[in-house]
């Protein structure tokens, strides 16, 4: 073979072997699609029976046999389902809550960024689908927060976006769960700071402040602790033990309390309780949700100090797992919740990658 051969078949060679590797990452995204799908659809014969406690409630709600005089989250959730149409398809609503949570997901990496993702990235991906799969196939509260999730995430395209964002987080907040008042005041507030701040460890003052404000605002404004809605739903519920939150330290001082709040994002972030508590599906997804927030934590510096297109989920990120750090009863209520936001959690990755090849 000439030089000029060699020349003329490395390149080919060099184009066919990316192919391959192209072909492989999408059968590999694809694969996840099926893999969850197919959770979804078998969900109710596979899962723990306790995943399904709430949408035994909801499904009362739809079909009328439980009435609340006055507002009532189940109650608005139970009515949403209704006037769409969903609460007349529990057979098939399984695989439309996946697919429309997989639709965010796609939105978050972009089918054409999937040959760029490296190996890691696209692991973090098929295990969002699989959560997702997990603890969003059935009917829940967190189905109507999978539009907030996918309008937040084209929010970068336009403040028209954004706006619309926000006044549909008044509209959830209003009538399903009201403590996403709060997380829009701190969305908004990060928003703002993220650009302007110097390096991304005053993220932690920032934070440590905020805990220090909605300390004292609760108990000048509200006549209330902290955590007080945490310890009314876990007085007024049986909790399963294994998974509840309660504060750590004892007392009702404020210092007391804003250190509560502190120890409980920690907690919450990187789930201990959950890894060690000896079952496969809340250990493998309590490594999971820890995976996520450290690398939260890895690529926040390549967002601070900069208006790019990190600074969305970045600051939504930070807002609600605040708030969920002094509102969330127990750890199966937080991945139910946590759930729906990681396209978020994507869409930052995505954001932040060292190559070229992700749009988020």
């Amino acid at each position: 073979m000439t030089a000029a051969d060699q020349l003329r078949s490395g390149p080919a060679r060099t184009a066919d072997d990316g192919a391959s590797l192209d072909a492989l990452k999408y059968w590999l995204v694809c694969t996840g699609l099926a893999l969850g799908a197919i959770i979804a659809l078998r969900s109710h014969a596979i899962l723990p029976a306790k995943l399904f406690l709430d949408e035994s409630i909801i499904r009362r709600f739809i079909a009328g046999t439980i009435r609340i005089d006055g507002p009532s989250s189940y109650g608005t959730t139970g009515w949403l389902y209704r006037v769409t149409g969903l609460g007349a398809i529990p057979d098939l609503f399984p695989l439309l809550a996946y697919a429309v949570f997989a639709a965010g997901v796609i939105v978050a990496v972009t089918w054409r960024g999937i040959p760029a993702m490296s190996f890691p990235e696209l692991a973090m991906v098929a295990g969002s689908l699989l959560l997702g799969a997990v603890y969003l196939s059935q009917y829940s509260k967190e189905f109507f927060v999978l539009p907030l999730v996918i309008v937040l995430m084209l929010a970068r395209r336009s403040w028209v976006v954004e706006a619309t964002w926000i006044a549909l987080v008044l509209l959830y907040a209003g009538f399903v769960r009201q403590y996403w008042f709060l997380v829009l005041v701190l969305y908004l507030a990060f928003r703002i700071l993220i650009p302007r701040l110097r390096t991304a460890w005053l993220l932690i003052p920032v934070i440590l402040v905020g805990f220090a404000a909605m300390a004292v605002v609760f108990d000048v404004v509200l006549g209330a602790e902290l955590t007080f809605f945490r310890s009314d739903i876990n007085n007024a519920l049986d909790i399963d033990r294994s998974t509840r939150i309660d504060d750590l330290i004892p007392g009702d001082a404020l210092p007391v309390q804003w250190l509560n709040a502190v120890v409980m994002l920690l907690a919450i972030a990187f789930p201990v309780t959950l890894v060690l508590s000896g079952e496969p599906l809340q250990m493998v997804t309590g490594l999971f949700i820890a995976t996520c927030w450290a690398l939260v934590a890895v690529r926040s510096p390549r967002v601070v100090g900069k208006a790019g297109p990190g600074v969305i989920p970045l600051a939504f990120l930070l807002a609600f797992l605040m708030v969920q750090s002094i509102f969330e009863p127990d750890f199966g209520s937080y991945l139910r919740h946590i759930t729906p936001q990681l396209p978020l959690f994507l869409t930052l990755f995505a954001a932040t990658a060292r190559h070229g090849g992700i749009r988020s």
